[in-house]
């Protein structure tokens, strides 16, 4: 049985994924409130929200080792806290700092599960990995930490398709069960 659940969510975290970029860089949520929660900062939360959690049966179903596995759960879980934290109006520079460095627990599941496989997956998974772990090595030397976010661009572009892709390899493979 091809792994088409797998697959779907794959598609599904990939274009949340666009939607939460979509919504943070047009409408610049506001990095720390008071009070309730402006619009944009729900849209984004929510939007971010469901990405991660639609990546948890792509994280489960990749052919990676169990230490690749794990680096990917920590992500989303940690993510998602970061997360509601944004939702609650802790500011950039708390959460800036703290998100950039789960995204090395993300690089190193990418890493895991894309060395695994053969081909252009395997390469763009890679080139995801160094620019991931480059731009968070490169954040502490920005200044506005509310920008940081703003310079994930080419990491955030292959992250989308190595999704994609992850997607298409999920629906022509058959399913792990565990």
């Amino acid at each position: 049985m091809k792994n088409t659940i797998a697959s779907r969510f794959a598609y599904a975290a990939a274009a949340f994924f666009v939607v939460g970029l979509v919504v943070s860089i047009g409408m610049r949520p506001p990095e720390g409130f008071k009070g309730a929660p402006p619009l944009s900062v729900v849209l984004t939360t929510v939007a971010f929200l469901i990405y991660h959690l639609a990546m948890l049966p792509v994280i489960a179903a990749l052919p990676s080792p169990a230490w690749a596995k794990a680096s990917g759960f920590a992500w989303v879980v940690f993510d998602n806290v970061l997360e509601m934290m944004s939702l609650f109006g802790e500011g950039a520079e708390l959460v800036v700092p703290l998100r950039w460095g789960i995204h090395l627990a993300t690089a190193t599941w990418i890493l895991g599960a894309s060395w695994t496989q053969a081909g252009a997956f395997r390469w763009v998974g890679v080139l995801v990995t160094l620019a991931m772990t480059g731009i968070t090595f490169t954040g502490p030397f920005i200044a506005d930490r509310g920008a940081v976010p703003q310079t994930l661009g080419p990491a955030a572009l292959l992250f989308i398709v190595w999704i994609v892709m992850a997607g298409i390899r999920l629906g022509k493979s058959e399913a792990v069960t565990q």
